[in-house]
């Protein structure tokens, strides 16, 4: 990835900074196999709403990927995408029977039928309903999507602090990763309170719960 060598460590030894690239090399690789399958998760949860070339933009704009992420992501989602599948097509209008039981060769019947202003508006609040519901089924996809995106980077954070422990404090170790993958606002904020978070487990010492 193109920023996958940019972090701050020119004065650690040479050796280290070696395993460094390589460490942030994986972290790209996980973080990428991360959206990889929530992406696919999310055009598959639309597939039915909206074709794989809306859905899968909509993830990529969604979840602010960079532009070397996102040309990842989206050649290994569509490149493993099914097929459309066919579609039948519905009979001939004049094939059915109307709704109120009119003759099925009753075309012009149910020609102007389709424009009586309570269908039409029936037909207006339904499309209105399922878009209502696909842009909820949207935001509720994205949350999913964005928590596992962190909980990578929080492990590729957990790894990075590791190779770093006897040089940097576990603050200054989580920081370097975040620079060296690009975070920045909130995604960064979570990333490195739940890593901190994570850390406590390992630097502190244990304590006894008070009695209640």
């Amino acid at each position: 990835m193109a920023g996958s060598a940019r972090f701050s460590a020119r004065r650690l030894p040479e050796t280290l900074r070696g395993r460094l690239e390589v460490t942030v090399a994986l972290a790209w690789e996980a973080l990428v196999d991360t959206h990889v399958d929530q992406a696919r998760i999310f055009v598959y949860l639309l597939r039915d709403r909206m074709p794989i070339e809306e859905s899968l933009p909509r993830y990529l704009l969604e979840l602010d990927l960079g532009e070397s992420v996102s040309i990842a992501v989206r050649t290994r989602v569509m490149g493993s995408a099914e097929p459309d599948e066919t579609i039948e097509q519905e009979p001939m209008l004049g094939m059915r029977a109307s709704a109120d039981g009119a003759p099925a060769g009753d075309e012009d019947g149910n020609r102007w039928r389709r424009f009586r202003p309570d269908l039409m508006m029936r037909g207006l609040r339904e499309r209105q309903r399922r878009d209502d519901e696909t842009e909820s089924w949207i935001r509720l996809a994205l949350a999913r999507a964005e928590e596992a995106v962190i909980a990578t980077h929080v492990d590729n954070a957990i790894s990075f602090a590791a190779l770093l422990d006897d040089m940097l404090p576990p603050d200054r170790a989580t920081q370097e990763y975040i620079d060296a993958v690009q975070l920045s606002g909130g995604r960064a904020q979570a990333v490195h309170q739940r890593t901190m978070a994570r850390l406590a487990d390992v630097h502190l010492p244990a304590t006894r719960k008070g009695k209640g």
